[in-house]
């Protein structure tokens, strides 16, 4: 493995507490003989699922109770066996941008549990976006989480935001860093004019961040490790840009380092656009996972939205075997897409110094 990668993963795990003893979960899969055929797999994005299978000629679904609606892969001989009858399943999908189709593992009629216990609820930073409405250029979103400039510690509300596509401004990727200097998280930055981002209570903000994160629950806190095992479900956050620069740089000593992105304006609006709409996507029962769909691969996932299919990044360095680190790893990426041509060199830094200069003066508030 390349030295700079096994460095990056080394902080990665380093930050979490990881021992020695912890790298055996990332090399247990054997490496493949010489010479053999490695599968065409690409499924990265795993889902437990309960519902309704339905069997047709053509293809068999699975009809969730919430009414989602999947397109299943497995056997005849399964889903004969299971046509109209309520399963429960393990499966995976391609990508967190391609949920239709779900390669199923396991599968086994659902038999109601009256032992099972109730989870805790979702800790109450969170909650899924949802789209109220698109027209001419212009969404309408519900639960956006905001911050207000003039907020002296993160008592953040949930508001109602018209985002204004064709003022959208700049792109960028951001590493959010803490002490020493080990970059722990990213996000994507959307940037409008003036009068593009606005709540439904007048307030303007220069503009919203994607964070994709672990969705945990009451009493369960974040660990690297505990990502690599179907520990939390998942959620793409959208946030108003005072909301997440200030937790990070004003009421913590964190700072963020802004890269833009280069890509045509085409191809910056079509992301805009596809991000709200994927982060308003129902996500029940999708799991996190520390390197295969996490806060950094999902944000490189968006950006070759922007882009020609000649110059979007591979997220497998091997099919099913290897996924690419440089796209998943936070302190790699801004270098990697940097050589690619994707991403420009940092403009700039936001930390607990410099942080009021980047929002609005008293009288525009």
């Amino acid at each position: 493995m390349d030295k700079r990668l096994c460095l990056a993963l080394l902080l990665s795990l380093s930050a979490a507490g990881a021992r020695a003893a912890d790298f055996d979960e990332l090399y247990a899969a054997p490496l493949p003989a010489p010479g053999a055929v490695l599968p065409e797999d690409r499924h990265a994005v795993t889902y437990s699922l309960r519902g309704l299978v339905t069997v047709y000629p053509d293809k068999t679904v699975l009809n969730t109770e919430d009414g989602r609606v999947f397109i299943l892969e497995l056997s005849k001989e399964e889903a004969a066996a299971y046509d109209d009858h309520i399963v429960e399943l393990w499966g995976k999908a391609e990508a967190s941008d391609d949920l239709d189709t779900i390669k199923v593992s396991s599968i086994k009629e659902y038999i109601p549990d009256p032992a099972a216990v109730i989870p805790p609820p979702r800790k109450g930073k969170f909650k899924p976006a949802k789209v109220l409405g698109e027209a001419d250029g212009v969404l309408s979103v519900a639960n956006m989480r905001w911050l207000g400039p003039e907020a002296q510690s993160h008592d953040f509300s949930w508001a109602t935001a018209t985002i204004h596509l064709g003022l959208l401004k700049e792109i960028y990727f951001v590493t959010k860093v803490q002490p020493p200097g080990i970059a722990g998280h990213s996000l994507l930055f959307y940037e409008f004019e003036d009068g593009g981002f606005i709540d439904s209570e007048g307030r303007k903000s220069k503009g919203f961040f994607l964070s994709v994160e672990a969705y945990a629950r009451e009493g369960q806190s974040y660990s690297l490790l505990a990502g690599f095992k179907k520990t939390y479900n998942i959620i793409w956050l959208l946030t108003n840009f005072e909301d997440y620069a200030m937790q990070a740089a004003a009421f913590s000593d964190n700072w963020m380092n802004f890269y833009p992105l280069l890509a045509d304006r085409e191809g910056k609006l079509k992301m805009a656009r596809d991000t709200v709409l994927l982060a308003a996507v129902n996500r029940e029962d999708e799991w996190y996972h520390s390197t295969r769909n996490n806060c950094t691969n999902n944000l490189v996932t968006m950006i070759n939205h922007s882009l020609p299919e000649d110059r979007r990044v591979k997220m497998w360095t091997i099919p099913h075997l290897i996924y690419n680190f440089y796209a998943t790893t936070p302190p790699m990426v801004p270098g990697y897409l940097g050589r690619k041509g994707v991403l420009g060199p940092k403009a700039f830094t936001i930390d607990t110094g410099n942080y009021g200069d980047f929002l609005p003066p008293p009288a525009a508030r």
